[in-house]
């Protein structure tokens, strides 16, 4: 497989240390249906850090003012 074709998959727990947040956040939001995208392998949950890189930059918040 092409280096540029190959998924660059994370389970929840490295999802998790990849983001500095806890396994249980996305557990939660997987629950709620308000998880970045995800594939379901079986019983097993993975994640493309593509899509996750994508999610955080999203969340990212550049608008605030400096010593106010």
């Amino acid at each position: 497989m092409a280096d540029s074709k190959k998924l660059d998959l994370l389970t929840t727990d490295q999802v998790a240390e990849y983001t500095h947040m806890s396994a249980s956040f996305f557990e939660k939001r997987r629950t709620y249906k308000k998880s970045p995208a995800y594939l379901k392998i079986g019983a097993r949950v993975f994640y493309r850090r593509a899509v996750i890189d994508e999610w955080l930059e999203a969340r990212s918040c550049e608008d605030f003012t400096h010593g106010a």
